[in-house]
């Protein structure tokens, strides 16, 4: 334990981050990432986003910052024309790295600090790079892990790693509002009224959301954007925003300015003033903008390091969210992994190559294949990613426990307020009065059709109300729209089986096949060979031998039976 009075650093206490360590440093800004710059040691840092890189590189002359753009040669020159060496890279460019230090032990040349740690279980899922240079982390002589955030790690090779924690001997928690609301839009309205002087800082993961709440407010000319490329893109070639910007500066910022998750770890703000900031949830317009109050929001109000005026966290709850404790998701988790390597074992085993590819299919699109890496080597990152989201997201069923987690976190002094909102909407009571699922299917789908886009605030919280009512037929109409809805005479089968053969991912021969065979169900040899060879058809498959009744035991549990006179398969359970 390592104990900071109040304007100390970690280079006042510490000389160096010691090897085989995680540094949880707990109070963001406390100086981890500079006290590793400023060891006379040749260094490694790796962090999760270039903008940290151009900020620090900005502040330190022989830091080389390696990204997407800068050449193995580049750092080849770096290397041969200094003596000490400290590069900081992102996780996908630590290969470059590894090829420009040829003729270099790099194992023992330098030691590896992997910087905003918690990361690479928070973004593993949608950034699976992001855990490339784990595998070599382990084969440095000298390396460490450091986050005011850390989440524990289930990998079996951290555990001879030793724990090293940061507190404080004063009071450095950070006052925040969190406000509860039924309607992101009208707590937003009123957030912006009591906010009329000075800068504000939004944090929002979505940048659909982000072009809404300007646009419905009016404030687009007086916004700022900072976000990753595409969604850069996404601004200027579908909303026409040209104000949006990769990098952060204080020059480019405006009254209102808008962060995504790019911005949300280990890159400083370095601002001569003090904004508010406020920070946005809403499971229902986007689970991506779902915040971990212990890691998200903590490193949101550290990137301001003059401090803050305000802090306040704007959130909606979803009560019909399904509860899984730890135990249950690791669990489901060993379950999928059982069932993953007895298919392997069945793959290995196959007699016929058509069984061989069946096998071979199924495999690909199995629970537990996310959890593996490219070589099929077990990714714990992932597993841990699987688990961290899930608890996360359980814990906005309710006010109740979002105040509970609050006051819980050792960072923060929360206040609590509600935005109260009447649900009470004619347009949902004509849907909800429906007679029957087709005629309710119908009024969703033509007030669907009648919304304008790009679509409002208002009008995305009434679709997730619509949704709630009927998530299947809003979720054909993103993918399929009105007019092949209305051609396919809202027939459950015919839409779903539409929606599988647009999708361009995941196995279309076994979500065509779901569609049709259900568990419980018999099904005469002639149905299931009818079936098949339809499925088939549609996708052009073509395999080499015979379509027969008996292939449906490839996705199901299946037991011979009779059909009325005819002979059949009753299916007991999926396989897949």
């Amino acid at each position: 334990m390592i104990t900071l009075n109040k304007g100390q650093y970690l280079s006042d206490v510490m000389n160096e981050i010691p090897s085989n360590c995680i540094l949880s440093k707990r109070i963001p800004g406390c100086g981890a990432t500079t006290l590793e710059l400023e060891t006379q040691r040749n260094s490694i840092i790796v962090v999760p986003n270039v903008p940290v890189i151009k900020s620090k590189c900005g502040k330190y002359s022989n830091l080389l910052g390696v990204y997407e753009d800068v050449t193995t040669d580049k750092i080849r020159n770096y290397l041969t024309n200094n003596r000490l060496h400290k590069i900081m890279t992102t996780p996908e460019s630590f290969g470059k790295v590894k090829t420009a230090c040829s003729g270099i032990d790099i194992y023992n040349h330098f030691f590896l600090l992997m910087d905003e740690c918690h990361q690479l279980i928070k973004d593993v899922d949608y950034r699976t790079d992001i855990v490339l240079p784990m595998n070599d982390f382990f084969r440095f002589k000298g390396k460490a892990l450091v986050s005011a955030t850390p989440i524990g790690f289930s990998d079996p090779r951290f555990k001879e790693f030793e724990t090293v924690e940061v507190s404080a001997d004063y009071d450095y928690r950070q006052e925040i509002t969190a406000t509860h609301t039924y309607n992101t839009n009208k707590a937003i309205s009123e957030y912006l009224e009591k906010h009329k002087e000075g800068t504000v800082c939004f944090f929002v993961n979505s940048v659909v959301m982000i072009y809404s709440i300007m646009k419905q407010f009016d404030i687009l000319e007086d916004s700022t954007v900072y976000c990753a490329p595409k969604s850069r893109l996404k601004l200027k070639n579908e909303c026409s925003f040209d104000n949006a910007y990769n990098d952060w500066s204080a020059d480019t910022m405006k009254k209102y300015n808008f962060f995504t998750g790019r911005f949300f770890t280990a890159f400083d703000l370095d601002l001569p003033y003090q904004p508010d900031l406020v920070m946005v949830t809403d499971p229902y317009i986007s689970e991506y903008t779902i915040l971990d109050i212990d890691t998200d929001c903590i490193q949101i109000c550290g990137r301001f390091r003059n401090g803050i005026k305000s802090a306040t966290h704007i959130y909606r709850v979803n009560p019909e969210m399904v509860i899984q404790s730890k135990e249950q998701i690791e669990k489901q988790i060993s379950e999928q992994e059982f069932a993953y390597n007895l298919i392997q074992t069945l793959y290995n085993s196959a007699d016929y190559k058509e069984y061989r590819n069946a096998f071979g299919e199924i495999l690909e699109t199995a629970p537990f294949r996310k959890y593996l890496y490219p070589d099929f080597t077990k990714n714990w990152f992932a597993i841990d990613n699987e688990i961290n989201s899930i608890l996360v997201n359980n814990r906005y069923q309710s006010r109740q426990e979002i105040k509970n987690w609050y006051n819980d976190c050792h960072f923060f002094n929360p206040t609590f307020e509600n935005c109260e909102y009447n649900e009470n909407d004619d347009k949902l009571k004509i849907i909800k009065a429906a007679r029957s699922v087709k005629d309710k299917r119908r009024k969703i789908v033509q007030q669907l059709g009648e919304m304008e886009t790009p679509y409002s605030e208002y009008a995305l919280d009434y679709i997730n109300d619509m949704r709630k009512i009927d998530p299947f037929i809003v979720e054909a109409f993103e993918t399929l729209g009105k007019e092949r809805i209305e051609e396919l005479n809202y027939i459950d089968r015919k839409i779903r089986e539409e929606m599988i053969l647009t999708q361009r991912k995941g196995n279309k021969v076994i979500k065509l096949i779901k569609n049709i065979f259900k568990v419980g169900n018999r099904y005469s040899n002639e149905k299931i060979v009818n079936e098949l060879t339809r499925i088939f058809e549609m996708l052009n498959i073509h395999p080499e031998e015979d379509i027969e009744p008996k292939l449906i035991s490839l996705y199901y549990q299946a037991i011979p039976c009779w059909v009325g006179k005819k002979r059949g398969y009753q299916l007991i359970s999926e396989i897949v």
